[in-house]
């Protein structure tokens, strides 16, 4: 593939995501079809099915830009991919709760669960000396993140992404156990 080859597909990928997210916002989820997307995109149903499977496809592969947000973190660094999500979802929150309150949910709750699961297992250093595997303790951060945010969001994100970021950081402590003795979010000491 060309340089301008590659070009083209990133400007097509990009306007299929826009098409969709822009979509979302007007619309519930299930009722948008390909054709909708590929209209309000200006691009061709081929076009479409050359880069994804479906809607759902497209909808999975919007969540590269939170990855590339929240960063790769290294092992033990402060605990800083909270206060990222946290930042990103005050910034896309009409898009967040569109889709959160769609057919869609499943799928974004999946993509965002494994990103955090991920970006929370950066941040455990070793086993717990409870036993608690290293594994679960990271699901159980990225769970815990994910309801805080929703709940935060049922309650029409009135509370400073701070306040939020320190509720967290309280209860998270206690799923990092012995280990990380108190978490210690963006701005905080350990």
């Amino acid at each position: 593939m060309t340089r301008g080859e590659d070009r083209r597909v990133r400007r097509t990928r990009s306007a299929l995501q826009t098409a969709l997210l822009e979509l979302v916002v007007k619309r519930a989820y299930e009722t948008i079809t390909v054709a909708d997307i590929c209209d309000a995109a200006d691009v061709g149903r081929s076009a479409f099915y050359q880069h994804f499977k479906g809607k759902d496809d497209l909808l999975r592969a919007g969540f590269a830009k939170l990855e590339d947000d929240l960063g790769r973190g290294e092992a033990g660094q402060d605990a800083s991919f909270s206060n990222a999500f946290l930042e990103h979802a005050i910034q896309h929150r009409v898009l967040y709760r569109a889709l959160m309150r769609s057919q869609a949910a499943p799928i974004v709750s999946a993509a965002i669960r494994r990103i955090l699961v991920e970006k929370a297992s950066n941040l455990i250093t070793a086993e717990s000396g409870t036993g608690v595997p290293r594994e679960l303790r990271a699901t159980l951060l990225a769970d815990l993140l994910l309801s805080l945010t929703l709940w935060w969001f049922d309650r029409d994100a009135r509370l400073p992404v701070c306040d939020v970021e320190a509720m967290f950081a309280e209860m998270a402590t206690g799923i990092l156990g012995e280990q990380g003795g108190r978490y210690a979010s963006p701005g905080q000491t350990k």
